[in-house]
């Protein structure tokens, strides 16, 4: 199965959140049965599906999206808005979180809008690499997604990119996907 994503509603709670995901996935798959279980890190998980399927949740903004694949996959999200509008300090963050370089690429950008979109294309693409491998966010500043001041669009035999997907209001949102 190639890669295949669904566009939900944000839910209000964790639950309902549960119960959207596990919904798609069942109908999608043709099998009521079917338990999404999460791991002790959070990472959802289909322990009964076979062969495997693997998949990977974001949600952000009034939007949840859930990508599912045959392969290890992860998908991340921002809602742009909400971080055009938010007095944080994303060089701050991005020296807290991030590599030197991947720090120094946020810094590159020419003004305060362009730090904010830099930082949020590294954001989402170290995320969804974690998503994708197992990893949790205190490892973020464990490797890197930049390198020569480019973002990198493979780290080891995972591929990373920014993932486009249409539904109303899409010009608002930064998404990324990592997949094997």
């Amino acid at each position: 199965m190639s890669l295949k994503c669904f566009v939900l509603d944000n839910q209000p709670d964790q639950a309902a959140r549960h119960e959207a995901v596990e919904q798609v996935v069942r109908d999608y798959l043709g099998d009521p049965a079917l338990h999404v279980v999460y791991t002790e890190k959070g990472a959802p998980t289909l322990p009964d599906c076979d062969p495997p399927k693997y998949l990977s949740v974001t949600t952000t903004g009034e939007k949840m999206l859930v990508a599912l694949q045959d392969s290890p996959v992860g998908i991340d999200g921002e809602y742009i808005p909400r971080v055009e509008q938010s007095k944080t300090d994303y060089l701050l963050l991005a020296e807290r979180f991030f590599s030197g370089e991947e720090t120094e690429y946020v810094r590159d950008g020419s003004s305060v809008g362009e730090e904010k979109q830099r930082f949020l294309k590294v954001w989402t693409r170290k995320e969804a690499y974690i998503k994708c491998v197992g990893k949790v966010l205190s490892d973020f500043p464990s490797f890197s997604v930049v390198e020569s001041g480019k973002l990198l669009s493979k780290l080891g035999n995972v591929s990373l990119r920014k993932f486009s997907i249409s539904f109303e209001g899409c010009e608002d949102y930064l998404f990324a996907i990592a997949g094997v």
